[in-house]
């Protein structure tokens, strides 16, 4: 079905992006950067005075300072989840041409979701010995590399749809 072609290749970019360039959760808070720590500095707290006209504009930091966006773990759950559903519908249902020609972008969906899915129970659970080694390094230390295929399969089956192996 041409949805699930839409959205193999809407969610293997996203995955892949966000396994690329997004924050590995599994990591201590301490040792991440954050962009707010650039503005949370006593020499920035005297620019806001407590006048009227000030007011919304701080309400509007504090509001954004909140905003996870893709690096929130719900955000990555819902996205793994979905990776790995439309993998597996893709495997299931083909779009006139033969089964074969889904197996890469379906492949890098359920990669890019079992990572996100694994990375997601890492950082939310207080026990992270329950995650085999073998596991973490395949699904977690590398995950920069399932990005990249996640990211080369969903172009290149966004450019070349009708490809016998893509």
């Amino acid at each position: 079905m041409v949805q699930f072609y839409f959205l193999s290749i809407l969610f293997n970019i996203l995955a892949g992006l966000i396994l690329v360039y997004g924050r590995n959760l599994t990591v201590s808070e301490s040792a991440d950067y954050s962009f707010s720590d650039d503005f949370d500095s006593d020499e920035d707290k005297d620019l806001f005075s407590d006048d009227a006209e000030s007011k919304p504009e701080e309400a509007k930091q504090s509001a954004f300072k909140d905003f996870e966006g893709f690096n929130g773990l719900t955000f990555r759950l819902v996205l793994g989840v979905l990776c790995v559903f439309v993998g597996l519908m893709k495997l299931l249902s083909s779009y006139n041409i033969a089964f074969i020609g889904d197996i890469i972008p379906a492949f890098a969906g359920f990669l890019g979701g079992a990572s996100l899915l694994i990375e997601y129970y890492a950082a939310s659970s207080d026990n992270t010995a329950a995650i085999p080694v073998n596991v973490q390094n395949v699904f977690i230390d590398s995950r920069k590399y399932i990005g990249v295929f996640c990211l080369v399969a969903g172009v290149l089956h966004f450019i070349c749809p009708r490809v016998l192996f893509l």
